[in-house]
């Protein structure tokens, strides 16, 4: 490790808050899955204090909502905290989950700034900040180009009168915006990019729906062409991706997994043969920045450090033998146990069978198939019969997807199917914590 290299950490999308399918901890009394998510910061916390990180950056959405309880503000805070005290100076990137819905009410990174945290800098404001480093740095400070969540009707509220899309305007002053930040970097010091967005060419991957999708698209070449960034550090799409490699652009994606969109699948033959599907990796980025010929470059290609998010299994058997379906089913899932990768997992088991049969298949009885797993849940369906389904509804969809195709459909909503979709996709989330 280079001493003249700056060292910088990159994550995202905590959403600490989300309790979907965990019980109380005996030990904390907390639901696990705020554990599981403070359980993957304090990995963070770690390697920012083995390896000597010099700047972290927060990428956005800290919270599952802008209104977090003092219990879960305390719990970051701590964290961010840890980081702090090892020398580290922290950069909190406001994301859309972070942003209060009403004008005059302040997000929750706002106490920071009101208690005067050192080391602590928040971005709030499509601004470059300049960071004071630890002395132990080397450079006296970093350039943060902060791109923080923003709205379309944020955008098109400043803009006046145009014959232009809504899109096209859009694109424009975001365009505007970057290039002004990327006009005022000092090329002797090192800088990055951090934005709270979705940039059009990413894979949103299989659960973005559960938190909603900025209702704003920003290309990539609106981002980085003819900007100085060597970096981007971005947050809001939840699946780790790299974009671009120079300039290096990449999503480290959320550090702890949600739901079964995110996690391995396991087809199951009825001739015992398997397939299987590598569940979505969850981490974060380190990498160095060291002196170049035209400024502060990568030394390597950043690194993605992945970290022991709680595992979710579906484990697919498609149509059990009718005589003794139990024992069909017992006989597939004994060959996938292994604690490693069941052990303490999510696993959700999918089978076939008439409904008149479903009965043969307690629910009790399938959780004693796996008893290591934290939760077992069991989806049965019917046989589809040609001519039965109504062709409208011939794809699955989950609620979220539903009420996005159902909104869409009503143009006599007009400028309130965005609110309307956003409560909505909120009250499916509340319900689904319950």
């Amino acid at each position: 490790m280079s001493d003249e290299a700056l060292r910088l950490l990159h994550f995202a999308d905590l959403h600490l808050g989300v309790e979907s399918g965990g019980r109380d901890d005996p030990a904390t009394g907390l639901n696990q899955r705020i554990v599981d998510v403070c359980a993957r910061l304090d990995e963070v916390c770690e390697t920012v204090e083995r390896d000597g990180v010099h700047v972290v950056l927060f990428a956005g959405d800290a919270f599952k909502h802008q209104h977090p309880t003092p219990t879960l503000q305390a719990l970051f805070a701590t964290r961010i905290r840890r980081m702090a005290r090892a020398g580290a100076a922290v950069f909190l990137l406001v994301g859309n989950h972070d942003l209060p819905k009403s004008a005059g009410l302040v997000h929750p990174f706002s106490i920071y700034d009101a208690l005067e945290v050192e080391g602590v800098v928040i971005g709030d404001k499509a601004v470059l900040y300049r960071v004071a480093l630890n002395p132990s740095a080397p450079v006296p400070e970093i350039q943060i180009a902060a791109l923080p969540h923003f709205s379309k009707q944020q955008v098109l509220s400043r803009l006046g009168d145009d014959d232009r899309s809504p899109d096209e305007l859009i694109d424009d002053e975001v365009r505007r915006t970057v290039q002004g930040l990327g006009s005022s970097v000092d090329s002797a010091l090192p800088s990055v990019f951090a934005g709270h967005c979705h940039v059009n060419q990413a894979d949103l991957g299989g659960t973005q729906d559960f938190f909603g999708v900025s209702d704003v698209e920003v290309s990539l070449s609106t981002l980085t062409s003819g900007q100085p960034f060597p970096y981007y550090a971005l947050g809001h799409v939840h699946k780790r991706q790299i974009l671009a490699r120079e300039p290096f652009v990449a999503y480290s994606g959320s550090l702890e997994r949600v739901d079964f969109g995110e996690g391995a699948r396991i087809d199951v033959r009825s001739d015992g043969r398997t397939e299987t599907k590598e569940a979505e990796p969850k981490g974060f980025y380190r990498l160095d920045l060291v002196p170049g010929a035209t400024g502060w470059v990568p030394a390597d290609e950043p690194e993605f450090r992945p970290v022991s998010a709680r595992n979710f299994i579906t484990i697919r058997t498609f149509e059990l033998d009718r005589t003794d379906p139990l024992g069909d089913l017992t006989r597939r899932v004994e060959g996938l146990r292994d604690e490693a990768t069941m052990g303490g997992a999510f696993v959700r088991i999918m089978a076939t069978l008439e409904s008149t049969d479903r009965v043969r298949v307690p629910l009790n009885a399938v959780r004693d198939l796996l008893p290591e797993a934290y939760d077992v849940r069991l989806s049965l369906e019917s046989p589809e019969r040609a001519g039965v389904r109504d062709p409208r509804f011939a794809t699955r969809m989950s609620e979220v997807e539903a009420l996005s195709s159902y909104v869409e459909r009503r143009e006599d909503w007009g400028d309130e199917r965005a609110e309307i979709l956003a409560l909505g996709r909120a009250l499916i989330a509340e319900f689904a914590d319950r």
